[in-house]
């Protein structure tokens, strides 16, 4: 009974590990379809003094760090506007500006 409890320790903690060694990056560079969650919302010069006012707005509308979601369309020729699905349903158009300021990881 001990040992069965040690491999699922074991497990719990490589399954940490690899979570960990896994990088973030901005939103614009994941596929479609690829389940994705938020780690943070980051700054982009490109936004200048109202970067905080945009970031505060993306969090507002949901995208919060743990949050998941996925990219369920893209422009065309695969450019931005990206439409998104958080993982309570919603959906939203974003700009190439804002897609590079949600970094996320894949699941």
């Amino acid at each position: 009974m001990e040992q069965a409890m040690f491999v699922s320790n074991t497990a719990v903690s490589e399954a940490s590990k690899t979570m960990a060694n896994r990088q973030a990056y901005a939103l614009l560079e994941f596929d479609k379809n690829q389940p994705v969650v938020i780690e943070e919302i980051v700054e982009n010069p490109r936004f200048g003094d109202i970067d905080k006012v945009v970031e505060q707005r993306l969090k507002d509308l949901g995208f919060l760090p743990n949050t998941a979601l996925r990219i369920v369309a893209k422009g065309l020729f695969g450019k931005p506007p990206y439409a998104v699905q958080l993982a309570s349903g919603v959906q939203f158009s974003l700009r190439m500006d804002e897609l590079k300021k949600i970094r996320c990881r894949a699941l």
